[in-house]
């Protein structure tokens, strides 16, 4: 099993993805709301697309959820690194 994603800045490891420019089609979207009991007040996550039938994206960045540093070539590294890993394994 791989280890996880580290940010570079803060040696988080949760991040976020971010598409621009998508075109979706035929989409299933999700919307949790979740109550807030301080505030009373529900609080919703965001649309999340769950399923469609054609997905195109322009562009993606990726974020760190901790320090909000931009670490998409650290991602994309991380995820280079992790399939050559498991090609490697694979073949063993």
């Amino acid at each position: 099993m791989p280890k996880p994603f580290s940010c570079p800045q803060c040696g988080g490891h949760d991040y976020v993805v971010v598409l621009t420019g998508c075109k979706v089609t035929g989409a299933t979207l999700e919307e949790a709301y979740t109550w807030d009991g301080i505030n009373e007040e529900y609080v919703s996550s965001g649309s999340v697309v769950v399923d469609s039938d054609t997905f195109d994206s322009q562009g993606a960045q990726a974020v760190c959820s901790n320090c909000e540093t931009d670490v998409t070539d650290a991602v994309s590294a991380y995820e280079t690194t992790v399939a050559g890993e498991q090609a490697d394994a694979a073949q063993a």
